[in-house]
């Protein structure tokens, strides 16, 4: 996969998401245009596009921080969504206990929750399209590859996305832990959207059934010169990485390692990047093309 990188309609979806952002924490017009020329000056002070789209975008989530004093402008939305999320847990695993493949079932399951997405503002219903989505197949599918890699003792780190997406990653947590991996959870640490952080995972139910660690930062997917040397221990140690979302593919598809990538695709560009069309369903591995090797079939 080539790398990804912004491009000038990134800017015009960071304005919005600005807007959209700071009109969950305030009512007040003169706020709204405060926030966005700010944004504008720091656009016009040089924002290349020869960085990643989430890269790009993280400074409308930082001014918005500094004008309101909210660090967390998402947090009601992130306790509903594990909420609402929670509720479906049981019926959306009788979905996968029932499946003819209950490893692609739970792959279609935490690929559905990857609909929760505050930051790009796009229109969703977890009720809805969670067990709808269960039914859409993937455009693109590492699924066999993927189960190659899952023999026991194996070390797979998880790189989460957002909260309630989470609770369904439990669903496919299990199933790894059922067939004798290893598997460490990562999340944020600190707020940025709706991305997940431990006080989610806590909500989730993942803390306590396998290590969960942070990032080191709260940036847009991965921020490789601000995380912790702890997560690039864990992300050097691991014989698979499983990486959710936008962000983390747009901050770790040119990286070397054995990553696979789980996702909607959302936006025009990263369907464009992932080779495939907007709305799909997409499992792809990245390492197949760097020779890394696989262990044989058991």
């Amino acid at each position: 996969m080539p790398d990804m990188k912004a491009h000038p309609d990134c800017i015009v979806c960071m304005f919005r998401q600005a807007l959209n952002t700071v009109r969950l924490v305030s009512d007040d017009t003169e706020t709204h245009r405060r926030v966005l020329a700010a944004l504008a000056a720091r656009v016009a002070a040089g924002a290349s596009l020869d960085q990643t789209p989430a890269a790009l975008s993280q400074p409308a989530y930082d001014i918005i921080a500094e004008l309101t004093g909210i660090r967390d402008p998402y947090a009601r939305e992130k306790r509903e969504s594990n909420t609402t999320a929670l509720r479906l847990l049981p019926d959306v695993r009788a979905r996968i206990d029932a499946a003819a493949d209950p490893l692609a079932a739970a792959l279609h399951a935490a690929v559905a929750g990857n609909v929760i997405d505050l930051g790009i503002g796009h229109a969703f219903d977890i009720e809805r399209d969670i067990l709808a989505m269960m039914d859409q197949p993937f455009a693109i599918s590492a699924l066999d590859a993927f189960r190659r890699e899952l023999q026991p003792g194996r070390k797979l780190l998880y790189l989460g996305d957002n909260a309630g997406e989470i609770v369904f990653d439990r669903l496919l947590v299990e199933q790894l832990l059922g067939a004798g991996v290893a598997v460490t959870f990562t999340v944020k640490s600190a707020p940025i959207i709706n991305d997940a952080t431990r006080e989610d995972a806590d909500q989730a139910g993942l803390t306590g059934r396998v290590p969960v660690i942070e990032t080191g930062s709260g940036d847009i997917g991965v921020n490789w010169a601000r995380c912790s040397a702890g997560f690039r221990e864990a992300v050097a140690g691991a014989d698979v990485i499983l990486a959710k979302g936008h962000g983390n593919f747009e901050t770790c598809n040119d990286r070397s390692g054995n990553f696979f990538f789980l996702l909607k695709a959302k936006c025009p560009l990263v369907a464009r990047t992932l080779g495939c069309e907007l709305g799909d369903l997409v499992f792809k591995r990245s390492s197949a093309d760097r020779g890394l090797p696989t262990p044989a079939a058991a």
